[in-house]
């Protein structure tokens, strides 16, 4: 289901059945015009195009959302305030939804979405090209607990000109519960400031859950996500990637004292960038704070997870975390004793194919089953994939490391089958060309087949091992001869099959007759004696002689034994042919045919007749 469809399905509720649906430009010219007009539980729908606004809810419990999505619905600011304002105490049922806001610009915070003292619901907008002097480019949250969904919030950032804001993408300041969940935050930065991507400054407790949040820059620290004061955040399953600020990288954590901190469970925090703490950095009195399954790989940097000492020398709670360096420290400063405690590790989580953005965790990664349980760890994955499963086939069901769960293990290899058509028969063997289809299955809950390998030896073959992707390949043989078909199959996991082999006989040739009387073949002189005219065999140099068959008949009935005539004219045996000389009394001669048929295993024939006369 695409972000959109989401939103218009979850819409469906977030409005009472009997409000009215106001259409912009239809009803009324502008969407202002529209908000101005609405009143609780209605519906104001806007049709594509590009709407040159700065809209203002004015706390009604609406919802303003698009006919088509936002791709062909924009609200444009033109860089003269924000694009839209929630300020008036607006509540969950003040929805945004489906639609592009670009060009915002505040002279101090909100230069997409500016929010004040109200909880409006913005889900599934694109949010982008804005900027803000102070705070928040994109989206700004004081003392508000907004929902904020499945947005795609990019390329927003600070005013040019003006410094110390926080927030590219996202500010959330003042005590709160703010809830950011499932949105792609991407692009942002924050130029003179901290917080690329998302900024939080004593923002009480919000949630910030399954968002992607990638490719943000931040002047100072956070270049992903910024928390200072008292922002007791639930941060969990999350992909926080490519970020930079040369402090933080991916996570800049301050913890004030007094305050708990932030609760970092289940996160993704890989290649981004900064001088220390490329994944986290951690400082304060953050003793009570969490850091628990997350995988930390660096980019470059002198450490992954740094944990300050200037204020507190006792490291967080880290637990069950696999934290990587691929240049200088995985853990450094507080945190560096806890390298080989508390269930973390520091290896290789062989990831997929990071290098593409894909950070699922491959077969055999550490990070499979190598995590514990949390009562803040939701029960689906990013992917919404169920969490936990029994990854690495141990049978014991338990936590991945990471964002991402790993399906349930699979250690049992595909099941391959190959089919030559037509069927040979019953010896064996085919007298024309071959077809084979090979077809793999898994096993019920695997992996899936990956692919099909398979070499051919014989008359004419290479033996050069073939590769085809999926689980059905399909050739062709033709050479004769016995063709040897070696085959097996690989699945997702890498399991791999034991090699089957299917030996495939062709035989396209018809046997040779060898030994029948010679033309010309006249038995003489005519004396009633047998006379052997032939030898008769057969010979097949592929499949072999099936069958040899020699039959021989007479021009005239078998005379007798009047007139001299001795009884049985024509004597077959074991291939020997004999005929006797003889003819009717008074008859002008006598022709004998004779006939041999060989067939060879393959079913190919061969018929041979020749003929021998006895003269009058």
């Amino acid at each position: 289901m695409s972000a959109f469809m989401a939103v218009m399905t979850m819409c469906a509720f977030c409005h009472p059945a009997w409000g009215n649906v106001i259409h912009v430009p239809a009803d009324q010219a502008t969407i202002q015009a529209a908000i101005n007009a609405a009143v609780t539980g209605d519906t104001v729908l806007v049709a594509p195009g590009t709407y040159f606004e700065n809209i203002n809810f004015s706390g009604k419990a609406i919802t303003l959302t698009s006919q088509l999505g936002p791709q062909v619905t924009i609200i444009d600011g033109s860089q003269l305030g924000a694009v839209v304002t929630f300020a008036s105490g607006e509540g969950s049922q003040s929805v945004l939804s489906g639609l592009t806001l670009q060009h915002g610009r505040a002279s101090f915070n909100g230069g997409g979405v500016n929010i004040q003292n109200a909880s409006p619901t913005i889900t599934g907008n694109i949010i982008t090209h804005n900027d803000a002097g102070a705070s928040g480019g994109g989206i700004s949250s004081s003392f508000g607990s907004p929902i904020i969904q499945g947005n795609t919030i990019t390329n927003n950032s600070q005013t040019p000109g003006y410094s110390g804001g926080n927030g590219g993408g996202i500010y959330i300041g003042g005590a709160s519960a703010a809830q950011v969940i499932g949105n792609t935050i991407s692009n942002n930065s924050e130029a003179q400031g901290s917080g690329g991507g998302i900024a939080l400054f004593a923002a009480g407790t919000p949630t910030l859950r399954n968002n992607i949040i990638s490719n943000n820059s931040a002047y100072s620290q956070g270049g992903g996500i910024w928390l200072v004061n008292e922002s007791n955040a639930l941060i969990v399953e999350n992909l926080i990637a490519g970020n930079d600020a040369p402090s933080g990288g991916g996570i800049y954590l301050s913890v004030p004292s007094g305050a708990r901190g932030a609760f970092v469970i289940g996160n993704t925090v890989s290649a981004n960038t900064s001088t220390q703490g490329s994944a986290i950095y951690v400082i304060g009195f953050h003793t009570q704070a969490e850091l628990i399954n997350n995988i930390l790989v660096s980019a470059a940097g002198p450490s992954t997870l740094f944990c300050d000492t200037t204020y507190n020398s006792n490291p967080p709670i880290v637990k069950s975390n696999d934290v990587v360096a691929t240049s200088g420290t995985a853990y450094a400063g507080s945190c560096a004793a806890l390298a080989t405690a508390n269930g973390n590790i520091s290896a290789d989580p062989k990831f997929r194919n990071p290098s593409a953005g894909d950070y699922h965790l491959a077969p055999g990664s550490p990070a499979i089953d190598a995590g514990t349980s949390d009562p803040a760890i939701p029960t689906l994955d990013l992917d919404g994939n169920p969490t936990p499963t029994d990854g690495n086939g141990d049978g014991t069901v338990a936590f991945d490391i990471g964002c991402y769960e790993a399906p349930a293990g699979d250690f049992i290899p595909p099941t391959s089958n190959a089919v030559p058509s037509p069927l040979p028969n019953a010896s064996g063997w085919n007298s024309t060309g071959v077809a084979v289809a090979i077809n793999a299955t898994d096993n019920v809950g695997g992996s899936g087949v990956k692919q099909i390998q398979f070499s051919l030896s014989g008359p004419g073959q290479t033996g050069a091992v073939q590769v085809v992707p999926g689980n059905n390949a399909s050739f062709g043989i033709t050479n004769e001869g016995v063709t040897t078909v070696s085959y097996n199959s690989v699945d997702n996991a890498n399991n791999t099959e034991g090699t089957k082999t299917l030996a495939v006989r062709i035989d396209k040739t018809a046997p040779v007759v060898s030994g029948t009387p010679a033309p010309g073949c006249t038995l003489s002189p005519v004396k009633h004696q047998l006379i052997l005219v032939g030898v008769v065999s057969a010979s097949d140099s592929l499949s072999q002689i099936g069958s040899l068959t020699v039959t021989a008949t007479s021009s005239e009935p078998d005379s007798g034994t009047g007139g001299g005539d001795l009884p049985g004219d024509i004597v077959i045996s074991n291939g020997s042919v004999q005929l006797r000389a003889e003819h009717a009394p008074g008859s002008k001669g006598r022709q004998y045919t004779i006939t041999a048929r060989a067939v060879d295993l393959a079913g190919n024939a061969k018929q041979v007749t020749s003929t021998c006369s006895v003269p009058k």
